[in-house]
């Protein structure tokens, strides 16, 4: 068996423990890997039957602009859901089934991950929070204490408008 300096195993020891960390931090919504379900926060806040916004084609929809569409209401099929940014942070556009539209920022008021639309709920796979976005995303369970904040939003010519 090799014999490791003192030196050599410090910083082993201390690369191993800066790439736990950040992989620590990618978990909680500071990284940029997979999808829904995966803790990676990177913003995959939509389930099924849900395409991303394009909102609109526009960069200031984009940068979320109040006015600016977010989807057409053709794009985002009843209990559906649409992810977007709202001023440069990640949220979600739910088309709750008796037909109404809601808002809701994607960060989760726990961990700050990204929720994801599954089965009519916003869900947290942090750490498992659960919010109801046809109760205006009150916490249904996990450790997250406060509802998801709501976006504004207005429906006018078939376009989705923030407020």
């Amino acid at each position: 068996m090799e014999k490791v300096s003192r030196e050599k195993f410090i910083r082993l020891a201390a690369t191993l423990g800066v790439g736990a960390a950040s992989a620590s931090v990618a978990a909680c919504g500071g990284g940029s890997g997979g999808g829904a379900g995966g803790g990676s926060g990177d913003g995959a806040a939509v389930g099924q039957n849900t395409p991303a916004a394009s909102a609109g084609g526009s960069e200031e929809a984009a940068a979320g602009t109040g006015g600016k569409a977010i989807a057409a209401e053709s794009d985002v099929a009843p209990g559906g859901a649409v992810k977007f940014k709202d001023r440069g942070r990640d949220a979600v556009l739910v088309h709750l089934d008796g037909g109404e539209f809601v808002a809701y920022s994607a960060v989760c008021t726990h961990a700050q991950c990204t929720v994801a639309y599954k089965d009519a709920q916003l869900a947290c796979p942090c750490h498992g929070s659960i919010f109801d976005p046809a109760n205006g995303a009150e916490v249904v369970s996990g450790p997250a204490q406060t509802p998801l904040p709501e976006i504004p939003i207005r429906v006018q010519d078939g376009q989705i408008l923030r407020a």
